[in-house]
């Protein structure tokens, strides 16, 4: 396996199949030998906790927080005091598979808490994303290690926001946070999980747009409880990672209509890309002038 870019991507074309790859990387062995770490021997499922050492013999914490089989695992990585990801992608290729490592060592904004949701938030993607089109292989892994990181900032506003939050809009307008998981839900279920699925299956698809304001009022999302909202994105956000964990250069090379314009599937990749940038800058502004959430009220006698 040879490195790609400074960036930490690593790529290798392997002649097994995605399941065949899937049942290597899937064990802490494969994970402990590229870190040169001794990790305990299991099986990688989500929410699987590793604790072991660094080469160096430093404490080395492990958490699985996303496993796609046969397509991609997502690690977090804790040792001596820096935050990391480690995230594998499996695509089929001519004559086997293409196995994609991204390595992030600047991954505070893909390691959450509660104090640290608006920096990760407005984390930008990775340089490679920065060029437009999304037509390499490395460009591919970076784009679903971003998508993955939203689903994870979403889950983190799921578990953390109070019922009752959310629902102040910013000074200058725009939407609510709440408005905004309404939005990013309806979006990925009438848009994007669609889209991938059908840029695989169709040599020419014609995929229209989504018109995100029209449905904000229309479906008031104001007026409504957003924790179904916020579930329904995670569900319909893995349906488009595990579309585009099939993707390659060539599937990202063809052409579309995409919201009435000619483009490729890369090209389309890139405006997923954009839009969740897009709406986690404004989702961090949001966050980071949240109220306190206010203690239900009690009835004295």
């Amino acid at each position: 396996m040879t490195a790609a870019t400074p960036t930490q991507v690593l790529s290798s074309r392997l002649t097994a199949t995605p399941e065949q790859v899937w049942a290597r990387v899937r064990h802490s062995a494969f994970i402990g030998d590229y870190l040169g770490a001794r990790l305990p021997a299991a099986d990688l499922a989500p929410g699987t906790v590793l604790q072991g050492t660094e080469r160096d013999g430093g404490p080395l914490a492990i958490t699985v927080t996303e496993a796609l089989a046969p397509c991609s695992l997502t690690l977090r990585l804790v040792a001596a005091g820096r935050l990391s990801a480690l995230r594998l992608s499996i695509s089929a290729c001519a004559q086997g598979s293409r196995l994609t490592l991204l390595h992030d060592d600047h991954a505070e904004a893909a390691v959450y808490s509660t104090t640290g949701l608006a920096q990760g938030l407005a984390a930008m993607p990775a340089a490679l994303l920065s060029t437009g089109a999304v037509v390499s292989a490395e460009a591919l892994a970076a784009a679903h290690a971003y998508l993955t990181d939203t689903a994870t900032a979403v889950d983190v506003l799921r578990t953390t926001m109070a019922p009752r939050q959310g629902y102040d809009s910013p000074p200058g307008g725009g939407f609510s946070l709440v408005q905004h998981l309404w939005h990013l839900a309806d979006v990925e279920e009438f848009g994007w999980s669609q889209r991938f699925s059908r840029l695989l299956a169709e040599p020419a698809p014609v995929l229209a747009g989504v018109d995100g304001d029209r449905l904000a009022v229309e479906r008031q999302y104001q007026q409504r409880p957003w924790r179904a909202a916020a579930r329904r994105f995670l569900r319909l956000r893995r349906i488009t990672l595990a579309a585009l964990a099939r993707c390659d250069a060539a599937v990202l090379a063809r052409p579309v209509s995409f919201s009435g314009q000619a483009a490729t599937g890369g090209e389309m990749l890139a405006a997923l890309v954009a839009h969740d940038h897009e709406h986690r800058l404004a989702m961090a502004d949001a966050w980071a002038a949240l109220p306190p959430a206010q203690p239900p009220s009690t009835r004295t006698t």
